[in-house]
Protein backbone atom coordinates (compact mmCIF):
# COMPACT_ATOMS: atom_id res chain seq x y z
CA UNK A 1 0.00 0.00 0.00
CA UNK A 2 1.26 3.50 -0.92
CA UNK A 3 1.49 6.03 1.87
CA UNK A 4 -0.33 9.35 1.55
CA UNK A 5 2.99 11.22 1.48
CA UNK A 6 4.36 9.10 -1.38
CA UNK A 7 1.09 9.50 -3.27
CA UNK A 8 1.18 13.30 -2.83
CA UNK A 9 4.81 13.39 -3.95
CA UNK A 10 3.97 11.29 -7.01
CA UNK A 11 1.02 13.55 -7.87
CA UNK A 12 3.19 16.68 -7.58
CA UNK A 13 5.84 15.12 -9.82
CA UNK A 14 3.21 14.18 -12.40
CA UNK A 15 1.71 17.70 -12.35
CA UNK A 16 5.18 19.20 -12.76
CA UNK A 17 5.74 17.03 -15.87
CA UNK A 18 2.39 18.05 -17.31
CA UNK A 19 3.19 21.70 -16.64
CA UNK A 20 6.56 21.37 -18.35
CA UNK A 21 4.89 19.83 -21.41
CA UNK A 22 2.41 22.71 -21.60
CA UNK A 23 5.27 25.21 -21.50
CA UNK A 24 7.10 23.27 -24.24
CA UNK A 25 3.95 23.10 -26.37
CA UNK A 26 3.52 26.86 -26.14
CA UNK A 27 7.04 27.49 -27.43
CA UNK A 28 6.79 25.10 -30.41
CA UNK A 29 5.91 26.64 -33.76
CA UNK A 30 2.58 25.62 -35.20
CA UNK A 31 1.81 24.00 -38.52
CA UNK A 32 -0.06 25.98 -41.15
CA UNK A 33 -2.38 23.03 -41.83
CA UNK A 34 -3.49 23.04 -38.18
CA UNK A 35 -4.06 26.80 -38.03
CA UNK A 36 -7.87 27.09 -38.03
CA UNK A 37 -8.24 30.87 -37.90
CA UNK A 38 -9.58 33.34 -40.47
CA UNK A 39 -6.10 34.78 -41.09
CA UNK A 40 -4.95 31.37 -42.36
CA UNK A 41 -7.90 31.23 -44.75
CA UNK A 42 -6.86 34.63 -46.13
CA UNK A 43 -3.25 33.48 -46.55
CA UNK A 44 -4.29 30.23 -48.24
CA UNK A 45 -6.52 32.17 -50.66
CA UNK A 46 -3.70 34.61 -51.48
CA UNK A 47 -1.29 31.76 -52.20
CA UNK A 48 -3.84 30.14 -54.51
CA UNK A 49 -4.43 33.40 -56.43
CA UNK A 50 -0.76 34.36 -56.82
CA UNK A 51 1.46 31.66 -58.36
CA UNK A 52 4.39 34.10 -58.30
CA UNK A 53 4.35 33.95 -54.48
CA UNK A 54 6.62 31.46 -52.74
CA UNK A 55 5.90 32.54 -49.16
CA UNK A 56 3.37 34.71 -47.39
CA UNK A 57 3.33 35.45 -43.68
CA UNK A 58 0.85 37.52 -41.72
CA UNK A 59 2.10 39.05 -38.46
CA UNK A 60 -0.13 40.68 -35.83
CA UNK A 61 -0.64 40.92 -32.10
CA UNK A 62 -3.50 38.83 -30.72
CA UNK A 63 -5.98 41.16 -29.00
CA UNK A 64 -4.91 41.50 -25.38
CA UNK A 65 -1.35 40.37 -26.13
CA UNK A 66 1.71 42.59 -25.82
CA UNK A 67 3.74 40.67 -28.38
CA UNK A 68 3.33 40.18 -32.09
CA UNK A 69 3.86 36.86 -33.86
CA UNK A 70 3.36 35.17 -37.21
CA UNK A 71 -0.33 34.30 -37.08
CA UNK A 72 -0.73 32.77 -40.54
CA UNK A 73 1.62 31.52 -43.25
CA UNK A 74 2.09 28.84 -45.85
CA UNK A 75 5.12 27.75 -43.79
CA UNK A 76 5.01 25.85 -40.51
CA UNK A 77 6.12 28.84 -38.45
CA UNK A 78 2.86 29.83 -36.78
CA UNK A 79 3.59 31.57 -33.49
CA UNK A 80 7.14 32.66 -34.42
CA UNK A 81 7.91 35.81 -32.47
CA UNK A 82 8.28 38.87 -34.70
CA UNK A 83 11.85 39.94 -35.38
CA UNK A 84 13.13 43.51 -35.67
CA UNK A 85 12.20 43.78 -39.37
CA UNK A 86 8.62 42.60 -38.74
CA UNK A 87 8.25 45.12 -35.93
CA UNK A 88 9.73 47.98 -37.98
CA UNK A 89 7.19 47.30 -40.72
CA UNK A 90 4.23 47.31 -38.34
CA UNK A 91 5.30 49.96 -35.82
CA UNK A 92 7.25 52.36 -38.02
CA UNK A 93 5.26 51.75 -41.24
CA UNK A 94 8.43 50.77 -43.08
CA UNK A 95 8.44 48.81 -46.31
CA UNK A 96 11.27 46.37 -46.89
CA UNK A 97 12.29 45.26 -50.38
CA UNK A 98 15.33 43.02 -50.65
CA UNK A 99 16.67 40.10 -52.63
CA UNK A 100 17.37 37.12 -50.38
CA UNK A 101 21.15 36.96 -50.04
CA UNK A 102 21.19 33.23 -49.27
CA UNK A 103 18.69 32.32 -52.00
CA UNK A 104 19.11 34.63 -55.03
CA UNK A 105 15.96 33.23 -56.68
CA UNK A 106 13.81 34.89 -53.99
CA UNK A 107 12.84 38.53 -53.45
CA UNK A 108 11.29 39.60 -50.15
CA UNK A 109 8.75 42.39 -49.73
CA UNK A 110 7.32 43.33 -46.33
CA UNK A 111 4.55 45.92 -46.04
CA UNK A 112 2.34 47.14 -43.20
CA UNK A 113 -0.77 44.97 -42.80
CA UNK A 114 -3.99 46.98 -42.66
CA UNK A 115 -7.62 46.44 -41.77
CA UNK A 116 -10.54 47.65 -43.89
CA UNK A 117 -10.37 51.16 -42.39
CA UNK A 118 -6.69 51.51 -43.33
CA UNK A 119 -5.41 51.13 -39.76
CA UNK A 120 -2.07 49.31 -39.52
CA UNK A 121 -2.62 46.08 -37.56
CA UNK A 122 0.64 44.21 -38.23
CA UNK A 123 2.96 43.32 -41.07
CA UNK A 124 2.68 41.22 -44.20
CA UNK A 125 5.76 39.39 -45.47
CA UNK A 126 5.84 38.11 -49.03
CA UNK A 127 8.52 36.27 -50.96
CA UNK A 128 8.39 36.25 -54.75
CA UNK A 129 10.15 34.17 -57.39
CA UNK A 130 13.09 36.27 -58.59
CA UNK A 131 15.83 36.41 -61.18
CA UNK A 132 18.47 39.11 -61.43
CA UNK A 133 17.05 41.99 -63.43
CA UNK A 134 13.40 41.29 -62.56
CA UNK A 135 11.26 44.36 -61.94
CA UNK A 136 11.43 44.91 -58.17
CA UNK A 137 8.89 47.76 -58.34
CA UNK A 138 6.42 45.30 -59.88
CA UNK A 139 6.94 42.93 -56.92
CA UNK A 140 6.37 45.80 -54.50
CA UNK A 141 3.16 46.72 -56.33
CA UNK A 142 2.04 43.06 -56.20
CA UNK A 143 2.67 42.91 -52.42
CA UNK A 144 0.70 46.13 -51.90
CA UNK A 145 -2.17 44.78 -54.04
CA UNK A 146 -2.23 41.54 -52.00
CA UNK A 147 -2.18 43.57 -48.77
CA UNK A 148 -5.03 45.77 -50.00
CA UNK A 149 -7.08 42.72 -50.99
CA UNK A 150 -6.55 41.22 -47.51
CA UNK A 151 -7.50 44.55 -45.89
CA UNK A 152 -10.87 44.61 -47.66
CA UNK A 153 -11.69 41.29 -45.98
CA UNK A 154 -10.40 42.30 -42.53
CA UNK A 155 -12.76 44.45 -40.42
CA UNK A 156 -10.21 44.59 -37.57
CA UNK A 157 -7.32 42.65 -36.06
CA UNK A 158 -9.67 40.58 -33.86
CA UNK A 159 -11.37 39.20 -36.99
CA UNK A 160 -8.09 37.53 -38.03
CA UNK A 161 -8.21 35.30 -34.94
CA UNK A 162 -11.80 34.12 -35.35
CA UNK A 163 -12.39 30.51 -36.41
CA UNK A 164 -11.88 29.88 -40.12
CA UNK A 165 -14.99 29.87 -42.27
Amino acid sequence: MISETKLSTAMLAMLACIGANVVNADTALGKAADNAIFAQTLVNDAMAKHPELLVIGMHAPKPGSKGSTMIASNLDRIGKKDDDDDLAVSRERKTILAPNLKEPTKFEVAVPLQDASGKVIGSLSTVFKYAAGDDEVKMHAAAVAIRNDLAKKTPDVAALFKPAH
